[in-house]
């Protein structure tokens, strides 16, 4: 068997980023950028004002009080802001609006009152005060945006800001999902002796929608060599990727890295040091890549978190590939038998400001309801035996 890192090397060089495609901006939240983005604007592009005020020199005002002539008209956003101010001259401005040149603060309207022609400030304003300066958040050239990045919607504003209008991402990869097993029937039917609701298909369905990739479900599979059989010969036609749970183990019933291999996938691995998710499988065929997962419904979960997610982003060119990770501090100890890395259910909370997660109780890779309470996993390195309760340990989120 070969580690979990290892593993994880093989995806990251079997799953190369998928073509770019250009989009409109409006689509683009949670795609990954094919490219860098550079503004090609100052921002702000003009100095401006940040409250609706009047545009006043410093040396004008020098105390509350003091009195200064008022420039007919108003500055609006959007418009010229008009001749340079003259000395001892100010003019009423709107957020937003260009300043005219010589400005040197913004007093609020609410700070001052108006008399004839002359508008009178209740404060001395400070150099700079309300005013933001061309080119103070953004230069023109700053590099905004790296390729790679999954979009936020701060994302896609800083990309509308530097006109990438439509934006450069790449495909996302295309993905179908097959459960196998005679034991399963849908969830909409009862269960009949010796059967099982399929809750692996609509879990792996919605793990791939949060991570933004839409999935189309095959039929299910019997566990039949001409069922199997058919299920890889036509893989490849509809996905990029064929997600598939159960049947990869030593049984006389876990056909499919045989039948793969029938089919012409070459098998880069089967079998992982990890606990749970020890039979997982990786293939591939051309462009097509094949993730074979354990049966038993938190051994799927765990592997496509620990190696479906990360393959999935590299596929989409994202960097950082995989779950996020962090390190938090356990709140109880803990004891394991085996050698194999291990990744244990638990619940994440944040106090004083610090990560700390808790260990649930689960009864093994089985138990849908304990991993359904649990919002990380903690991450067990191989050989470890023991923790204390106050380790800090590594931990991914679900």
């Amino acid at each position: 068997m070969i580690t979990v890192s290892e593993a994880l090397e093989i995806l990251a060089g079997a799953c190369a980023p998928l073509p770019a495609e250009r989009i409109p901006l409006r689509e683009a939240f949670g795609r990954t950028l094919a490219g860098d983005i550079r503004s090609d604007v100052d921002w702000p592009p003009f100095d401006t004002s940040a409250m609706d005020g009047y545009a006043v020199r410093v040396s004008d005002v020098p105390v509350p009080g003091a009195t200064v002539a008022e420039r007919a008209g108003v500055v609006e956003a959007g418009r010229s802001p008009g001749p340079a101010l003259r000395p001892g001259e100010c003019v009423r401005v709107m957020t937003g609006a260009p300043l005219p040149e010589g400005t040197e603060a913004v007093v609020p309207v609410e700070d001052v009152r108006r008399e004839g022609g002359s508008v009178i400030p209740a404060v001395a304003p400070r150099a700079g005060e309300h005013v933001r300066r061309r080119g103070e958040s953004v230069s023109a050239g700053t590099s905004l945006l790296a390729r790679g990045r999954r979009l936020g919607p701060a994302d896609v504003a800083l990309a509308a800001l530097a006109g990438a209008e439509p934006v450069a991402v790449h495909h996302r990869p295309r993905i179908s999902i097959a459960v196998t097993g005679n034991e399963l029937v849908p969830a909409s039917a009862r269960p009949g002796d010796a059967q099982l609701r399929d809750s692996n298909g609509p879990m792996l369905a919605a793990l791939c929608l949060s991570g933004g990739w839409p999935s189309t479900s095959r039929p299910a599979v019997a566990d039949e060599e001409s069922a199997v059989a058919r299920l890889f010969a036509s893989a490849g036609e509809n996905e990029d990727a064929l997600i598939t749970s159960g049947g990869v183990s030593a049984g006389d019933f876990d056909l499919l890295p045989a039948a793969a291999r029938r089919a012409g996938f070459e098998i880069l691995f089967h079998g992982v040091a990890v606990r749970p998710g020890k039979p997982i499988a990786f293939g591939r065929r051309g462009a097509t890549l094949w993730f074979g997962l354990p049966g038993n419904p938190v051994s799927t979960s765990v592997c496509f978190h620990v190696f479906v997610r990360a393959a999935l982003d590299h596929l989409e060119g994202a960097d950082p590939a995989g779950p996020v990770r962090f390190s938090a501090r356990l709140a109880s100890g803990l004891r394991l038998r085996g050698r194999r890395e291990t990744y244990r259910d638990a619940r994440l909370d944040v106090l004083d400001g610090e990560n700390r997660v808790t260990l649930i109780e689960s009864r093994g890779s089985h138990d849908l309801a304990a991993h359904a309470r649990a919002n990380a996993l903690v991450r067990v390195p191989a050989e470890t035996h023991e923790l204390a309760a106050g380790s800090v340990v590594d931990c991914l989120r679900l």
